[in-house]
């Protein structure tokens, strides 16, 4: 039961985390401070919840170059999938900053998870693996740069969200 209760603390806290660190990452350029402290508040619940996960729940004991490594990792990780997930539900907002972003989450967050998980792999896999990803993420910024050019899309800077109709 305590169990239960503690992998949903930190479930809640990740997603959280990533939610606001999505919108911090994204929405940035167009209110630095607000969504610099949202970003901030995102990290830390995201760093909160991984040094949660490891030490609490899967009882790690972990010096401190593991615990900054796995805080600087956490921070990679969150900030990468924050730049996929801000950017494809504020695409609309900023398009071009979009295009960037995207495929730059792409790298920065499977490297992240790749060395926060330790996965081992050989040097040729390595090559391949990471190859694949630098191959979708230009193909992603590709396609991304093009919709953003696109005239037909009718998308000017600021979106929906600044338009006060929510």
């Amino acid at each position: 039961m305590k169990k239960l209760a503690y992998k949903y603390v930190v479930y809640i806290i990740y997603f959280l985390g990533i939610g606001m660190t999505s919108s911090g990452v994204v929405l940035m350029p167009f209110n630095m401070v607000r969504y610099s402290i949202i970003l901030g508040i995102g990290l830390s619940l995201f760093i909160a919840g991984s040094l949660f996960n490891e030490v609490v729940i899967d009882n790690r004991h972990l010096s401190a170059i593991e615990s900054f490594k796995l805080v600087l990792l956490s921070l990679t990780l969150a900030i990468g999938i924050g730049m996929i997930s801000g950017g494809i539900s504020h695409f609309k907002e900023s398009p071009t900053y979009v295009s960037y972003l995207i495929p730059l989450g792409l790298i920065i967050s499977f490297i992240s998870y790749t060395e926060k998980n330790k996965f081992v792999l050989t040097r040729r896999e390595k090559l391949i693996v990471f190859t694949a990803v630098i191959i979708l993420a230009i193909i992603i910024f590709i396609v991304l740069s093009i919709a953003a050019s696109h005239t037909m899309m009718n998308i000017s800077p600021g979106g929906d969200i600044f338009k006060g109709n929510h």
